[in-house]
């Protein structure tokens, strides 16, 4: 039987190693060429991924402006009006291109599911206009939002290294 100051140690060592595991997960991150291009412009979307071996991302694109390609491969591209769909197999960078129309502003939005770790989330929002004039029907006469918050892990993630906390707590408090 272990005593009691092992038994705190144990605990400790035990949420340090199973904790990380359990909030790990996906991420995406989008970083663009420019966020002020020219009318007709076409300019260049990188998505970064991490942590996600199987799993599909969905771009929103703002009104006007329209899906240019990509270095995809077609047969994972889904392309339905101002939405472009991504099926991600080990890929760490997915980059597609986006022309600008003639004026017009607006977020270029996404979400992410990782279909191994089961957890999902928003891509941040990025803010795009044209020639960096603002317009007021495709922004709803709002400024540039503030980025999303992203979900990294299922709600499961925080139960599980909460009552772990409670766990060691009790069993540590014990003499």
């Amino acid at each position: 039987m272990l005593r009691i100051p092992a038994n705190r140690l144990f605990c400790i060592a035990l949420l340090l190693m199973i904790v990380p595991v359990a909030v790990s997960g996906a991420s995406v991150a989008r970083t663009l060429s420019t966020t002020e291009p020219g009318a007709g412009e076409v300019f260049e979307v990188s998505l970064s991924l991490e942590g996600m071996a199987l799993g599909g991302v969905v771009e929103t694109l703002p009104a006007g402006y329209a899906f240019a390609g990509t270095d995809h491969p077609d047969d994972r591209v889904l392309v339905r009006g101002q939405q472009a769909g991504f099926a991600v197999m080990n890929e760490t960078r997915i980059t597609y291109s986006v022309r600008a129309p003639a004026t017009g502003s607006g977020d270029l939005t996404g979400t992410w599911e990782d279909f191994l770790g089961e957890s999902d989330g928003a891509v941040a929002a990025s803010h795009v206009a044209v020639d960096g004039i603002e317009t007021v029907a495709e922004s709803g006469g709002a400024y540039p939002a503030l980025p999303a918050a992203q979900e990294a892990a299922s709600p499961f993630a925080a139960g599980a290294a909460v009552a772990g906390l409670l766990i060691a707590a009790g069993w540590g408090g014990r003499r």
